[in-house]
């Protein structure tokens, strides 16, 4: 059985966060950033993306093995942040996107 998702403070931003193997999404647009869990609880950002389907990006996302290769514990947690395209446009979710990728430097760099 899945577990509630858990409310993480990333950037300023409160992230819904799952295990990856957890992670089922309804397609909704967002951005998402992809966790490293250590053993003590700690973690790093792995990635940053958005898409307006994240339900789908999830299910065969082409940097999936970059994540697993970074991520030691293989403790791999997904986060998202919702942003309906009713209530923000792309250009907003790309800037949220660039504003955490420069902020957390994940390993993956630019997209």
């Amino acid at each position: 059985m899945a577990s509630q998702p858990v409310t993480v403070n990333i950037g300023g931003y409160p992230f819904q966060c799952v295990r990856l193997a957890e992670a089922d999404f309804r397609d909704v647009a967002g951005v998402y950033v992809i966790l490293c869990v250590a053993q003590g609880g700690s973690w790093t950002v792995l990635d940053v993306g958005q898409s307006g389907e994240l339900e789908t990006r999830f299910d065969s996302h082409p940097r999936k093995p970059c994540w697993e290769t970074n991520c030691p514990s293989k403790n791999i947690w997904v986060c998202v942040y919702p942003m309906p395209s009713d209530a923000f446009t792309k250009e907003q979710r790309l800037d949220r996107e660039v504003s955490l990728r420069n902020q957390y430097k994940p390993p993956r760099g630019e997209r």
